[in-house]
């Protein structure tokens, strides 16, 4: 793995993931993950369907257990349990609540499990993903894109150190996205910290400040985006990776 030319595993590292393994039956899923993510950090985690993203970030947000591994958010590890759990806030690819809470319920309730009272901004960034008439409607009438803005209203309202996020785009309309990637800019400007997982490249490419390729459970890169892409894409990068890499 090529190493990072900015300060990997010193004391900026908010994230930490040490020789993560997890094995299904006789596959090993992950193969000694290694991962440092600094303060201020947009991470695309990139891989092919099957190298262990999910994995990853089931692992990293206590919805799995590893076989193996260390894994620290702030120093903080995950066996400091709900002290652990309030250092981020995950927005999984399908988004399961209880169909008929009202949008403006729950996230009132996830708003108290961080501990957080701040309606001023919530208010505000209800009206930026146009929600206000919506979020009093149960959740079970709302389309997966309206689910997701009201993930991510909770994400930036509770302003944990890091947002984890599996594929954020999918599901928003082009106005939601351009919204999503103001205030992602905001949230780390003022100190946040983001790791999410996608397919998509060319966001990756035009989003983030890092990325790191997973194939087969393994870390095969993990760069500061610009010195990745240089005069290539991230497209052509990943298909050499997935060639060259054993």
């Amino acid at each position: 793995m090529p190493a990072r030319l900015n300060n990997i595993g010193g004391e900026k590292s908010l994230l930490t993931i040490k020789n993560l393994k997890k094995r299904y039956g006789s596959k090993e899923i992950l193969q000694g993950v290694e991962l440092h993510i600094e303060k201020g950090e947009i991470l695309g985690f990139v891989g092919s369907n099957g190298a262990g993203k999910t994995t990853t970030l089931n692992s990293i947000t206590g919805i799995l257990e590893p076989d193996e591994g260390m894994i620290t958010i702030n120093g903080i590890s995950k066996l400091e349990k709900l002290t652990y759990k309030k250092q981020f806030f995950y927005i999984p690819d399908t988004i399961n609540v209880f169909k008929n809470i009202s949008g403006y319920d729950w996230i009132h309730f996830v708003m108290k499990l961080y501990d957080n009272k701040q309606t001023g901004k919530l208010n505000e960034f209800v009206r930026n993903f146009d929600m206000e008439e919506a979020i009093h409607n149960p959740m079970g009438s709302y389309s997966y894109g309206m689910m997701h803005k009201m993930s991510l209203i909770a994400a930036f309202t509770i302003n944990p150190p890091i947002i984890i996020m599996d594929e954020p785009l999918n599901g928003l309309d082009p106005t939601a996205v351009l919204m999503f990637k103001r205030l992602l800019k905001t949230y780390v400007e003022e100190g946040g910290t983001v790791f999410f997982s996608t397919h998509l490249l060319d966001v990756a490419e035009k989003i983030c400040s890092t990325v790191a390729i997973l194939k087969d459970g393994k870390i095969v890169l993990h760069e500061d985006i610009n010195n990745v892409i240089g005069e290539h894409t991230l497209e052509a990068i990943f298909m050499e990776k997935q060639a060259n890499e054993a």
